[in-house]
């Protein structure tokens, strides 16, 4: 997933908006926006008009209610030339899921309708407006992956973000227009928002430019800064990008990656539907996918995130969030089916077999590690991201419910349903519900109760195999009949399960079960005498690991509840501050972590993360001695399976099992010198699903798992 992502842009519109019924379920909305908006940076101050044209029931004399930001002075309302009188009423409209929204609640605005308005005839009503809209990003606690900096809006000389949550102009939620925009802004700068560019023009010190938007959408968003673009044509879609000028030198870089994804989406989605997509670099960190473009935080344009898991990622909301739109008080499906195509399909198109089980092993593990049974919850009631466990849900659950929908329909019907969405989705709201009946119509299956299960109730299967029984087939002499016994915990799950049987000459026979009690025998005939079973060797169903069987990583370290942050005698000495990162990043995540030092700690049942190699801290060598002989560390090198790593450029995270309490683990970072720590310090817990990691200039340069303490699911198979 994209590094800095907590939400869609237009889905955090959607949630914002939903708290306000009242406004909601009114009978008018807005048609169509034509906007002149003047920026003025570095006085945080915006003028701006809109002439909003109507549609719906408008009657003579009634009232009509408006959105805008708190902080923005509405001017005038004006019904042609004839003003109209407007406040703020006393009683504001009651809220749903007031708890739940974010940043400061829009002001509500209440116009008086004059009499003599006639139907059918379209109403247009200009209002103006200005203000301060400065609100500067500020970090939040955590994973910035998960929750980037935050702010409602901001106008400022590092750069101008309006967008949803800002209600930088009037609005009703619920409307879905369409949009003309004529944007001033420095000399100097560009601006960004929804749809095409048409024109362009200087005047007195500014920068004029008019966009429009042809698709209808929930909200609109505006952006600026001093940006250098680059554009190209690619099957009459404008590709731009707009990067600030120490990065311009990055565009092709995104472009290309640009083309390459709308080369393969296009392909299976169908045509794009808008007439650009630009790369915006921001001020901030984010990475946000909006109708046209993706806006991505500075530190993600440096490093070139062209992966799947970013770019792609945000290019498959142009069909899925942005087209097909969600309305999350129904659910969010978006992130999901999104993450599915993007962060996995991408990876099984074009990086085979062992790269695609890698990602869905990847996902169980998440969904294993920060969706507890105590903390988990139905994927219906995901809305949208702000922790760990959302993302563990909303995303790797989700992903893997459309992978294992893809296995129940089969290929050919799961894309066709793909299809039909986008085709007869686009430009509506669309919830589970729908995809439900899509999904059935083209499968020609009934599927309430796969939605049922995976989507509408909390939870995941956990499987055991608790024996088996081997039996020469009388009826040939050859083959054999396997009997294997498995068990359930909780509440049975109906799943399609692959068995994978070694024979003789590593040949292996494969063949597909259906569980659906909390305990059955499975009968399989194999041609040749067994050796082993497994059951879903290739991560193909999400289900429920316990700790001891995810190998050792480091994220065990940080999911469990008894764990410890282990420093060198005495702290962190001159030398060593090059691991202050690591402690910094602990310490804003809030977590109760125990701090100790090597000679405080008395070892028991606890994960520890221990800090600087041999000589620095005593505890590094005790803890690779849970890897047995697969670690060894020195204080000027390291060996990782055989493979020794010398120079003053290199480091390494390793996690080991705790030798005597399974699903607790112990990891040490640690580098060969202090510059090889500080490269990579300040990102370490961004490599937490490796057991280990070696790195060369901060750079990795090999990794890899090491086995589980068990696996629930593989059993030896001894003939009787």
């Amino acid at each position: 997933m994209v590094w800095g992502r907590v939400v869609h842009g237009l889905l955090a519109f959607s949630f914002c908006v939903s708290m306000i019924p009242a406004v909601r379920a009114a009978e008018v909305t807005i048609r169509h926006h034509t906007l002149e908006v003047d920026i003025h940076p570095e006085q945080h101050e915006i003028f701006a008009q809109d002439t909003i044209r109507l549609e719906g029931h408008v009657s003579s004399g009634s009232s009509l209610h408006v959105l805008l930001n708190p902080a923005l002075t509405l001017d005038q309302v004006l019904w042609g030339s004839r003003p109209l009188s407007f406040r703020e009423p006393q009683r504001v409209p009651p809220m749903r899921k007031a708890e739940s929204l974010k940043g400061r609640p829009p002001r509500i605005i209440e116009i008086t309708l004059p009499e003599g308005m006639k139907q059918p005839e379209a109403v247009e009503l200009t209002m103006v407006y200005h203000g301060q809209i400065n609100e500067p990003p500020r970090p939040t606690p955590g994973l910035r992956f998960v929750r980037p900096d935050k702010t409602n809006g901001h106008i400022g000389p590092e750069g101008v973000y309006l967008t949803a949550e800002t209600f930088w102009y009037p609005d009703i939620p619920g409307s879905l227009a369409t949009y003309h925009v004529r944007v001033r802004v420095p000399e100097g700068w560009e601006a960004v928002t929804h749809g095409r560019e048409v024109g362009r023009m200087s005047e007195a010190g500014k920068t004029r430019t008019e966009w429009t938007v042809k698709a209808k959408t929930e909200a609109l968003t505006l952006v600026a800064n001093r940006f250098v673009k680059k554009q190209r044509d690619w099957e009459g879609i404008e590709i731009a990008s707009f990067l600030f000028p120490e990065d311009a030198h990055l565009a092709d870089q995104y472009l290309d990656a640009t083309v390459e994804y709308l080369k393969v989406y296009t392909k299976l989605l169908g045509p794009y539907p808008f007439p650009k997509f630009a790369v915006v670099e921001n001020f901030f960190p984010s990475g946000i996918g909006l109708p046209s473009f993706t806006l991505l935080g500075s530190r993600i344009i440096k490093r070139g995130y062209t992966q799947p898991y970013s770019l792609g990622h945000e290019i498959v909301h142009s069909w899925f969030g942005n087209s097909v739109l969600n309305d999350v008080d129904q659910g969010n499906w978006v992130e999901g089916l999104t993450t599915y195509l993007a962060n996995y399909y991408y990876e099984e198109l074009f990086g085979g077999g062992g790269k695609a089980r890698a990602e869905r092993r990847r996902m169980v593990f998440e969904y294993s590690l920060y969706a507890p049974p105590e903390k988990d919850y139905a994927l219906v009631e995901f809305h949208h991201k702000e922790s760990r466990l959302d993302n563990a849900v909303g995303y790797q659950k989700a992903a893997m419910v459309f992978h294992m929908l893809r296995r129940e329909i089969g290929d050919q019907a799961f894309f066709r349903g793909i299809r039909t969405l986008v085709a007869t989705g686009t430009g509506t709201y669309v919830q589970w519900s729908v995809l439900q009946r899509i999904f059935e119509n083209i499968s020609g299956q009934d599927l309430q109760w796969f939605f049922r299960q995976w989507v509408e109730e909390p939870g995941a299967p956990s499987l055991r195999i608790t024996g088996q029984t081997v039996r020469q087939d009388p009826q040939s002499p050859e083959g054999f009949w396997v009997q294997v016994r498995v068990a359930q915990e909780g509440k049975p799950y109906r799943m399609r399960v692959l068995a994978a049987i070694d024979l003789p000459g590593k040949r292996v026979h494969q063949t597909s079960i259906e569980l659906r009690g909390k305990a059955q025998t499975i009968s399989i005939w194999v041609p040749e005498r067994p050796t082993l079973l497994t059951l879903d060797p290739g991560f193909d169903v999400l289900r429920r690991l316990s700790r001891d069987q995810i190998p050792p990583m480091m994220n065990l370290w940080v999911t469990d509840s008894q764990r410890s942050l282990v420093l060198p005698k005495g702290g962190l000495g001159p030398g060593q501050a090059s691991f202050e990162p690591v402690l910094h990043r602990v310490r804003s995540q809030g977590t109760s972590v125990v701090h100790r030092t090597d000679d405080s700690l008395n070892l028991g049942k606890e994960s520890i993360l221990v800090l600087g190699g041999p000589g620095m801290n005593r505890l590094a060598n005790l803890t690779a001695e849970g890897c047995g002989e697969k670690v060894t560390l020195g204080e000027d090198h390291f060996s990782i399976q055989g493979k020794k790593y010398t120079g003053p450029d290199k480091a390494v995270l390793v996690t080991c099992h705790h030798p005597t309490h399974p699903g607790h683990v112990r990891t040490v970072f640690y580098g060969l010198s202090p510059s090889s720590v500080a490269r990579v310090a300040r990102l370490l817990f961004f490599y937490g699903w490796d057991s280990f990691l070696v790195f060369q200039n901060g750079k990795v340069i090999a990794r890899g798992l090491f086995p589980p303490g068990k696996n629930n699911l593989e059993i030896s198979l001894q003939a009787a």
